[in-house]
């Protein structure tokens, strides 16, 4: 007679499956591991994570907690639950549970990139950049942590020590798309129109299908007073993709730059159908109806966006 698997065969089985991606199967073993012995915690956390790869966070949450439950000092089942509970937008549950991750083990950088993470989402920069300097100090060869990094001191207002960090960012992982990207926006919001394109070249040319890149090369190309272009790369985010007013308003604005003033204000048409609010569209379809001729509807055109600038509705 076959003797039953123990908890901890059944244990063994349900990694197997999980590292394999057979998820339901590694459910089932973990579920039958506890089954066994209800204290055996690893079980748990491992189901777990099988229940949060298959998206039943709430279930993921309930194994983690039990986990937790069974051994307080399990390190990684604070972070994971961390991580759901980020995944779900519960920012201060989070960093409550990578607090209690690093106190039991304080050398893990990932435990504190992950409560950057959770304290740049509620805007808690100065704990962020703590976070993510921390990090970087147990693991430097971490990307996403001088990445995050940039973001931060973005958002504050520190545009150099950004790029800063983008730049060091990409030396560690100069295939990421979002690096080049990120970097590109920074020198496009220093007006450093020319490098800023080199950078959504570089983004385009590893991700082809990344829309916002073409758009904001579009606004870049604009801006270097190349309108050819610009109308070109908004057409790569349109195909791509992106659809919103601005988009087509910026189209309007490069094709009347290029004297396409019919062009022009069939884009304005399609902005101001996406968005009947966005003031600089009947401006700037006022300034194209003016150049046909038609100054009735552009006069109806800057009274309209008169009167949205005035907040008037």
């Amino acid at each position: 007679m076959t003797a039953s698997p123990t908890e901890y065969e059944y244990l063994a089985r349900g990694q197997f499956f999980l590292q394999q991606g057979m998820l339901q199967n590694a459910i089932d073993d973990f579920s039958a591991a506890v089954d066994l012995n209800q204290d055996l915690a690893p079980a748990y956390y491992y189901r777990g994570m099988a229940h949060r790869n298959v998206g039943n966070l709430s279930d993921a949450i309930d194994d983690y907690s039990r986990a937790i439950q069974v051994d307080q000092d399990y390190p990684v089942a604070f972070y994971a639950r961390g991580v759901v509970h980020r995944q779900l937008g519960d920012f201060v549950r989070a960093i409550l549970d990578y607090n209690h991750a690093i106190d039991l083990e304080p050398e893990d950088a990932d435990f504190y990139y992950a409560r950057g993470v959770a304290h740049a989402s509620l805007k808690h920069y100065d704990q962020a950049i703590s976070d993510f300097d921390q990090a970087l100090h147990w693991n430097p060869e971490m990307p996403n942590a001088y990445y995050n990094l940039g973001i931060a001191y973005r958002d504050l207002g520190q545009r150099d020590r950004a790029s800063e960090y983008y730049t060091k960012a990409i030396a560690l992982r100069p295939y990421d798309p979002d690096y080049r990207y990120a970097l590109g926006n920074l020198l496009s919001d220093l007006h450093s129109y020319a490098e800023a394109i080199a950078e959504y070249d570089e983004a385009i040319r590893l991700a082809p299908d990344f829309a916002n890149a073409y758009y904001n090369r579009g606004i870049a190309h604009r801006n270097t007073e190349n309108p050819f272009l610009a109308i070109a790369d908004y057409d790569q985010a349109l195909a791509h993709g992106l659809a919103f007013a601005n988009l087509y308003c910026n189209r309007g604005t490069a094709n009347a730059d290029q004297g396409e003033t019919c062009n022009a204000i069939r884009d304005f048409d399609q902005a101001l159908e996406l968005d009947p609010q966005l003031a600089n569209a009947y401006l700037a379809r006022g300034a194209a109806y003016r150049v046909l001729g038609e100054e009735e509807k552009a006069q109806s055109d800057f009274f309209r966006h008169s009167q949205l600038t005035q907040g008037l509705g």
